[in-house]
């Protein structure tokens, strides 16, 4: 099928079109031409008033309830949110019921094979049933396709487990991805200490939290000579802890969830537990620095951190809410928003380039007779995102039966 996309700019900065607004002529995916204007009869005509493009979103953190818990998401409604959202690619968390800790659970993932186009790509777990007790069986999962390996969001308190992983994972050049996190620093803690919070009456977790565990990852990889992801970033002092790593020439890269960057801790305000979320939602000034450390490249990506919890886990006391938030589908329109400073020179980076060089894929060619897999994104267009206009299983989103603006056009 030929389609016409007119008058559309492109965002792509490693090539000779970035910022220009031309036409493209596809067939089944297949560039054929980029011309500023082309006049051809086609199957499909797109226009839209302020259309982008840009190389799909790549999300490097996202979890889906398959196995174990497929009424929450399972790998079919995964991949329809991804591709609604501008994703091609989604890497899965292991902390599924049962964990996603062996090699036929990795090869369960890789060969599913999705209508949309959408690939969901595995990490495999560190521990075994991500407990944080023994290693897994990592060597033969990443034979299966495994991408990398994390415990998710349960934190690897065990310092000679976590410096056994790194090295073992060394030898056939994979890596792995910490949640740095130390509860014991706040027992119970579920909000963001700041005196903003006090008046919440609801146990705070500071800063600090994150910072004391990241210390000590960044510590063994410079001792292993590993390579390190650190997922979730969502303090000012770990943005120092990464940046100074970094200057030493550590393999380290780190990623910040949407969430932290989109909304702060002053939507707790009304104890809405759709604004519940691990990491907590942190200052403004936090917030700002998070954004800040994205741009610079400090932070390399950002991830949707998509986590689908079921209604009656979410309309509860706040304390005894679930974590988390839907993220695919909504991402691109509250970058278009809500985060001006950002935009989508800067999506570009975060979301579709950087997270594929963690991945070694190749950045997509945009050249005729290549295949190009684009993301168009309607930036004036305006839709309800609403139980009928939502792909995901679970509906925790506060962005849930709201106008949103902006919306992503597929090609298929």
């Amino acid at each position: 099928m030929k389609t016409l996309i007119k008058n559309l700019i492109l965002h792509y900065p490693i090539t000779v079109w970035d910022g220009r607004k031309v036409d493209v002529l596809l067939e089944d995916g297949i560039v054929l031409e980029i011309e500023n204007q082309i006049s051809q009869t086609v199957d499909r005509h797109i226009e839209f008033d302020g259309l982008i493009g840009f190389p799909s979103l790549v999300d490097l953190q996202a979890t889906c309830g398959e196995p174990g818990n497929e009424y929450l998401e399972d790998m079919n409604s995964i991949s329809e949110a991804a591709a609604r959202g501008g994703f091609s690619h989604v890497c899965l968390l292991p902390t599924t019921e049962p964990a996603i800790d062996n090699a036929a659970q990795i090869r369960n993932i890789t060969k599913h094979n999705a209508s949309n186009g959408v690939k969901l790509l595995p990490y495999g777990a560190l521990s075994k049933r991500c407990s944080g007790k023994q290693l897994s069986e990592m060597f033969d999962m990443q034979q299966q396709g495994a991408i990398g390996f994390t415990d998710g969001k349960s934190p690897i308190y065990d310092t000679n487990l976590m410096k056994r992983a790194l090295e073992y994972v060394k030898p056939f050049g994979s890596w792995i991805s910490a949640f740095p996190y130390d509860e014991s620093v706040s027992p119970g803690g579920m909000v963001n200490e700041s005196r903003n919070n006090v008046s919440l009456g609801i146990k705070q977790s500071p800063e600090l939290s994150e910072e004391i565990m990241l210390n000590r990852d960044i510590y063994l990889l410079e001792y292993t000579g590993s390579r390190l992801h650190v997922s979730n970033v969502s303090s000012i002092g770990s943005i120092d802890l990464i940046r100074t790593a970094k200057s030493k020439g550590l393999a380290i890269t780190a990623g910040v969830s949407m969430h932290n960057l989109i909304y702060n801790e002053s939507a707790l305000n009304d104890f809405d537990t759709s604004f519940k979320t691990q990491p907590a939602l942190r200052s403004e000034e936090t917030q700002r620095a998070l954004l800040d450390a994205v741009l610079d490249g400090t932070i390399d990506v950002i991830v949707s951190d998509h986590t689908p919890v079921n209604i009656e886990a979410k309309d509860c006391e706040f304390e005894h809410a679930a974590y988390g938030m839907t993220m695919l589908e909504t991402m691109l329109p509250l970058v278009n928003e809500k985060l001006n400073d950002l935009k989508w020179a800067g999506i570009v980076q975060a979301a579709a380039l950087r997270p594929r060089q963690i991945l070694g894929l190749q950045a997509p060619e945009l050249s005729v007779g290549r295949r190009f897999d684009i993301t168009l994104f309607a930036p004036n267009e305006s839709w309800i995102y609403d139980l009928d206009n939502c792909a995901s299983k679970s509906h925790n989103s506060p962005e849930l039966k709201k106008e949103l603006l902006g919306r992503v056009i597929r090609l298929s």
